[in-house]
């Protein structure tokens, strides 16, 4: 048995991803789609595969000649991209025997390879096209197991099918492709129909068939198997049919999230989106930050998690998907836990207590072993991404987007820059979170949780405890703020005997100040550019603590920052 996997095209509707791997590498559970192919046609019995290649076809070479098949994988390069029809025809003449079974390089399917080889042998037609229902793909007209039309069209109430990119030719079909020209492989079956020959149709029923090539199936498709693959590392014995997904709230990052639910047990699955290309044995030039977010996630939750810190166990992942499934923490935030008990200030406090030693423990614990090359974007909260990512974020989406001020960055730099420096002169270095507030909190089983993990950084522990004592979503009266601060203090003490009060207090006020812009920039930013409109009710109250924080502010001068706040109160108080 021999077969054909078609692997020429370009991948346009995975652009800008296929740019850098051709679609064929793309990986699903670990595995490169056309491996598992390979593999599949292997197991069937395919003694000899034969592959076309096309756009970037010197990666798809350098993978195959890495691997240790059993059968030949001979590759055969299209200087022209010749379609499917073209491509066919370009490889029959190095077929060694008929029939010769025929699959498309960007489909994911269960079907049984061997099965459907036979199925052609049982009849003597020339053709075996495998079809099947699915609507959204449902064009070609069947009658009594005979193709009779490919542009039928969705509406029409007789059987209409899709072709599963999988068929069986004898050598009659190269008669009807000429040589050396871009032709469809449809083009030719229609020519075969009009001198009378029978394309056969064979239906196929209750498998799993899916078409990779756009980023919605293809992250269907890696998120099905890596499912299985999860829920069985955890409960080896599980059946797997019944599986469910639910799509959690998102809040604001781009990413997505799944409850994943089978019987009694779940999972959450994090889509990041398709990531940095790399896949083993490969040397794709890369020119993306040396850690991406999903590898950040993945390497500093596995860090955490390693040293004690109640953070969900990393169950399974796929760098290149930018899947990843973790434990399901349940769905009480930290911000629905405080409120639920807002009413009892003891209880409250203790709450933060125990969540701020937890900040302890992670900043003080997390930094030890940490490889900087976890890190995303940056490896240091420093004055530059003070700067870039605070002052400048605060300025371009709050100040000038969103308030409509007229003041630019240059106005303020100088001021920004001497801020951020003075902010970085007393530092407590540790592992800073960065977004350590009530909604990167969970709690479970009677413990508090820690989420979000993935833009953590060498930094102050202080900008953390900023993120959560000035948090909006759970508003702090000013004299709790007081005593948890001086509560982190005290513990941080027991930790490191040398930390000095003044520096650290005074770390904290530069670091609350930054926090403020940053929030502040990024509810503008997504309640304007993303569209989450729930985020602009939280600017007020930021604007306001921001504000009073300005007004009584006695460390270094900022006559600039301090009137472009006053403006802004001005203006958004008037608004609203």
């Amino acid at each position: 048995m021999q077969a054909i996997i078609l692997a020429a095209g370009l991948g346009t509707r995975l652009r800008p991803h296929t740019n850098i791997c051709p679609k064929p590498l793309f990986s699903i559970d670990g595995q490169p789609i056309i491996h598992r192919t390979i593999l599949t046609l292997i197991a069937a019995g395919c003694d000899d595969i034969l592959i076309n290649t096309h756009h970037l076809a010197e990666k798809i070479q350098e993978f195959i000649h890495n691997q240790k098949y059993s059968v030949p994988i001979r590759l055969y390069y299209e200087p022209e991209i010749l379609g499917t029809g073209g491509g066919i025809k370009n490889l029959l003449s190095h077929v060694q025997s008929f029939p010769v079974l025929i699959v498309n390089s960007d489909i994911v399917t269960d079907l049984d390879f061997k099965n459907l080889f036979e199925t052609h042998k049982s009849h003597q037609y020339p053709v075996t096209l495998i079809m099947h229902d699915e609507p959204q793909f449902n064009t070609v007209r069947i009658e009594k197991h005979a193709i009779c039309d490919f542009r039928s069209g969705h509406d029409s109430d007789i059987n209409i099918k899709a072709f599963t990119g999988i068929h069986i030719i004898d050598s009659l079909v190269g008669d009807y492709i000429p040589e050396n020209v871009f032709y469809s492989i449809t083009k030719a079956y229609e020519n075969m129909i009009k001198d009378g020959h029978c394309i056969y149709a064979h239906e196929v029923k209750n498998h799993y068939w899916i078409d990779i090539g756009t980023p919605a199936g293809y992250a269907k498709a890696s998120a099905r198997f890596m499912a299985q693959t999860a829920f069985q590392r955890i409960w080896p014995n599980i059946s797997l049919s019944g599986m469910t997904t639910e799509k959690l709230k998102g809040d604001g990052s781009d990413r997505s999230w799944w409850r994943y639910e089978n019987h009694d047990k779940s999972l959450i699955m994090a889509n990041h989106g398709i990531s940095r290309v790399r896949l083993p044995g490969l040397s794709f030039e890369k020119k993306e930050p040396l850690c991406t977010e999903v590898e950040s996630f993945v390497r500093i939750g596995n860090h955490l998690h390693d040293i004690g810190i109640p953070v969900p166990k990393i169950i399974h992942y796929d760098f290149f998907s930018g899947l990843v499934f973790v434990e399901d923490l349940g769905n009480v935030h930290f911000q629905d836990y405080i409120i639920n008990m807002k009413h009892d200030l003891d209880r409250v406090r203790l709450a933060y207590e125990s969540v701020i030693d937890i900040l302890i423990n992670m900043s003080t614990k997390g930094v030890h072993d940490l490889d900087n090359t976890f890190t995303f974007q940056t490896s240091h909260y420093d004055a530059n991404m003070i700067l870039s990512f605070e002052c400048q974020y605060f300025v371009n989406a709050f100040v000038r987007d969103y308030a409509g001020l007229n003041i630019s960055y240059t106005e303020l730099e100088k001021e920004f820059t001497d801020l951020s420096h003075a902010a970085m002169e007393h530092v407590q270095w540790g592992l800073m979170h960065r977004d350590f507030q009530s909604r990167n909190i969970m709690f479970t089983k009677n413990q508090f949780y820690i989420i979000d993990f993935q833009g953590a950084r060498f930094g102050p522990i202080q900008y953390d405890l900023a993120s959560l004592l000035i948090d909006p979503y759970v508003p702090l009266p000013d004299d709790l703020q007081d005593h948890l601060l001086r509560y982190s203090l005290k513990k941080y003490k027991l930790v490191d005997t040398d930390v000095n009060s003044q520096r650290f207090n005074q770390t904290y006020r530069y670091c609350r100040l930054f926090r403020n812009l940053q929030m502040l920039g990024a509810f503008a930013f997504l309640s304007q550019k993303k569209g989450k409109t729930s985020f602009e009710q939280y600017i007020p109250l930021a604007l306001s603590r921001l504000y009073k924080q300005i007004k009584n502010w006695s460390l270094l001068p900022c006559p600039g920052l301090t009137n472009c706040v006053e403006q802004l109160n001005v203006k958004i108080n008037k608004e609203v």
